[in-house]
């Protein structure tokens, strides 16, 4: 890979990355009400479901997924399905004030972090823009024909950091909203409006031809 062709590249990936979506919605939301380090947990969901979508790509299953219609729609519906619960989970679920701290139960920290890691990871996996990334312009920076290992892992660590750090980049945002926000009239308006732009999402896809 040159030089040029490693910049072209890192440019389209950052910019697509960075655009705000489903993606850094989540993460601003889990800084917000889960703090920094719980958040890991859905910066590494993310980072696993746009791995996935890359491996994808990669092997040319992208094409065969769009063009396969029962299994496009059931993908599709999937990440239909789990914006909507996510959206209503935050707009009717009760605002909880926690202490970031090591003294919760041990079984419940497992459990939310488990939570934490599948919303990133099919949030990731059902992001529209994710699946047009990987399916229109990933695509072109790949050469079967001429793939080497170097390449590939060039390819994957670039966006794995790009991934990763965009999500966090964005859930350090929702901490520093926690800490200039702390009343808690303020995160539940904040969770009812990224709720209503998850719902809305969902039903935008769902109501969409393709």
């Amino acid at each position: 890979m040159t030089f040029d062709y490693f910049v072209a590249y890192f440019t389209i990936l950052f910019i697509a990355t960075v655009t705000p979506g489903p993606n850094s919605l989540l993460a601003i939301n889990h800084g917000l009400n889960h703090g920094i380090r719980r958040t890991i947990f859905s910066g590494l969901g993310n980072l696993t479901g746009n791995l996935l979508l890359a491996l994808v790509s990669f092997l040319g299953l992208g094409a065969i997924l769009i063009a396969s219609g029962i299994i496009f729609t059931i993908i599709k519906w999937i990440g239909i399905i789990y914006l909507l619960f996510v959206g209503f989970k935050l707009i009717f679920e009760p605002v909880i004030t926690e202490t970031f701290n090591d003294n919760l139960d041990k079984a419940s920290t497992i459990k939310r972090k488990n939570n934490l890691f599948l919303d990133g990871l099919i949030i990731a996996v059902g992001n529209p823009k994710g699946i047009l990334f990987f399916t229109a312009l990933f695509p072109q920076f790949i050469d079967i024909k001429h793939a080497t290992a170097e390449g590939f892992l060039i390819i994957f660590s670039t966006l794995g950091i790009v991934a990763f750090g965009c999500y966090m980049l964005y859930a350090v945002f929702g901490v520093r909203l926690n800490r200039l926000f702390l009343r808690e009239s303020f995160r539940k308006g904040f969770n009812r409006i990224t709720g209503s732009i998850f719902v809305v999402t969902g039903l935008a896809i769902a109501l969409s031809k393709k």
